[in-house]
């Protein structure tokens, strides 16, 4: 696979052989893992540039379009392993502030830094700032699906990867030469940071169309008024 390439990958991720993670949302909601804010579905990765851990990485670089393989991964392809320095005490005053009382298990965000509470003694939180996977041995099964080449579908699925939950019927692209327009619908007008994501919408499209220019139009529906 050429680096850079944008593909669409499926996979099942399984540890100590129980299904962790995957695309398909009917093995999801058999086995227990169904999340109802999760996109399922084949998802896209730019082939060979850390989107994703090391393991599957450097498979994809070595795969064909269709090829499905079984991937045995060590903990250090995968999540890294665990670092004792990234198990902190936490004092109780931080917690306070957001008006939480931490108990063992709590996952939590501190200062941009995901983690979980090990132990709540008095003032003293034990925070493990680990991936929850860290230190793990992993299975995967992995299927490259299909390389987007065409650029409206490169337009599009660029788009999926800064606003996920966006789809083909809601997005309207226009192509002309080295200009791309992004119709965008009304409820990403109230993104966060969208003038962020429209900047690396931008710019991953123009490095891979040689755009020259990318728009955005932002609509705003009229809404009908009930009537008595």
């Amino acid at each position: 696979m050429e680096k850079g390439k944008l593909v669409k990958i499926s996979y099942e991720g399984y540890v100590d052989e129980n299904l962790f993670d995957t695309t398909n949302e009917e093995l999801a909601k058999e086995k227990g893992i169904f999340n109802p804010n999760m996109v399922y579905g084949p998802v896209t990765i730019s082939a060979g540039e850390k989107m994703l851990i090391p393991g599957l990485d450097g498979a994809i670089m070595e795969m064909n379009v269709g090829e499905e393989r079984e991937l045995d991964l060590t903990a250090e392809n995968a999540f890294g392993k665990r670092d004792p320095s990234q198990v902190k005490i936490v004092p109780m005053k931080e917690f306070k502030k957001h008006k939480v009382n931490p108990i063992p298990g709590m996952p939590v965000n501190i200062d941009n830094k995901i983690g979980k509470v090990v132990s709540a003694n008095g003032g003293r939180i034990l925070v493990d700032f680990n991936h929850e996977l860290a230190g793990k041995d992993l299975k995967y099964k992995l299927k490259i699906e299909e390389v987007v080449e065409a650029p409206e579908a490169i337009a599009l699925e660029v788009a999926k990867l800064f606003i996920p939950r966006i789809s083909e019927e809601d997005l309207k692209i226009t192509i002309d030469g080295e200009n791309v327009t992004l119709d965008l619908p009304e409820n990403t007008a109230f993104m966060q940071n969208l003038q962020m994501v429209k900047m690396g919408i931008s710019n991953e499209l123009i490095k891979r169309l040689e755009a020259k220019k990318v728009s955005f139009i932002d609509n705003f529906v009229k809404k009908e008024e009930k009537t008595e």
